[in-house]
């Protein structure tokens, strides 16, 4: 009987301990202005504040849970608006400007007071401007891809403000920037982005963790400048793999876009037949015409004169 007695009065004091112990934990919502008073406070702490700064949405991109709660840009704050004139977050060339016959001349000045400058990524370049083998046909590669391994940090180049983050099935998860100095650049292939749509960024500000996403064949940063929407090779700007800015401007005219001749010529290549027969009526100035060659390489590739009389069924070479 004693034993039972005493069993109980110990289960009771236990209750009684246990209770006024419960007592001291309040459980606070995250929007609750009150003190918590608990030995979990800094804990409690930092998953109100994560909480308030950040946006939830279950079916968006996990890089817009970065995004302040309500955040918004106004679009007329964008920057370099002397070149631009409207703000597109989703496609990356929306201007459609044809800069090769452009008459003026742009300079930029990079570096000001408020616009330094940081190299993207510092490595060796793995492909640079230019054409390159893709599969067995040349393609024209935009930019320069630097050496990196995966989860290795990009900075952004300039400071500027983000104007697209997503994922793209050639480029990967990439980001474009718009820069106070004029450019933009993109950078391509990122494993993680640590950036939102709408985010000011200083130069050397990390964008992301390199990666292989997208069109890739392993990890590296695959960097492009941009002046309008058209690409203007990197080199002329930064000097890899050092990283240094080669000047503090950039003068730009006609000639920083004449690899668009090279590209559209390499694109009529592929379109145009090695042979064609000639039809009923056919001329080589005609069939000069119709496939955008030279009379003068029409004769030059037939061992024909420019007057030579074209027959019917000819099979007349075009390259």
């Amino acid at each position: 009987m004693f034993k039972k007695v005493t069993v109980f009065f110990i289960l009771c004091f236990v209750f009684f301990v246990s209770n006024n112990a419960f007592s001291q934990v309040q459980i606070i919502s995250p929007d609750s202005n009150e003190i918590i008073d608990s030995e979990e406070e800094d804990e409690v702490d930092e998953e109100s504040i994560e909480f308030d700064s950040i946006i939830i949405e279950t079916n968006g991109p996990y890089w817009d849970f970065l995004r302040p709660r309500d955040f918004t840009f106004d679009t007329s704050n964008a920057p370099a608006n002397r070149y631009y004139n409207f703000w597109d977050t989703v496609v990356i060339n929306p201007y459609q400007s044809d800069l090769k016959t452009m008459n003026d001349t742009v300079v930029l000045s990079l570096v000001t007071d408020g616009c330094g400058f940081h190299p993207p990524a510092i490595g060796d370049l793995s492909s640079t401007f230019g054409f390159r083998r893709w599969g067995r046909r040349a393609k024209f590669h935009f930019g320069v891809d630097v050496r990196m391994d995966i989860g290795d940090p990009v900075y952004a180049a300039f400071a500027g403000v983000v104007r697209i983050a997503k994922k793209s099935a050639d480029y990967g998860y990439m980001v474009l920037i718009r820069h106070d100095n004029g450019l933009e650049t993109l950078y391509a292939h990122f494993s993680q982005l640590l950036c939102y749509i709408g985010q000011h960024v200083t130069a050397g500000d990390i964008i992301g963790l390199a990666g292989s996403t997208g069109r890739s064949t392993g990890p590296h940063l695959h960097f492009e400048v941009r002046f309008k929407g058209e690409k203007i090779n990197p080199n002329k700007l930064v000097h890899f793999p050092s990283g240094s800015l080669l000047s503090d401007s950039l003068q730009i005219d006609k000639s920083c876009f004449k690899h668009l001749y090279e590209v559209k010529s390499a694109k009529l290549k592929l379109k145009t037949p090695k042979y064609v027969k000639a039809r009923k009526g056919d001329t080589l100035y005609k069939i000069a015409r119709e496939y955008g060659v030279s009379v003068k390489r029409l004769a030059r590739l037939n061992n024909i004169s420019k007057k030579t009389k074209i027959k019917r069924g000819r099979r007349i070479r075009l390259r």
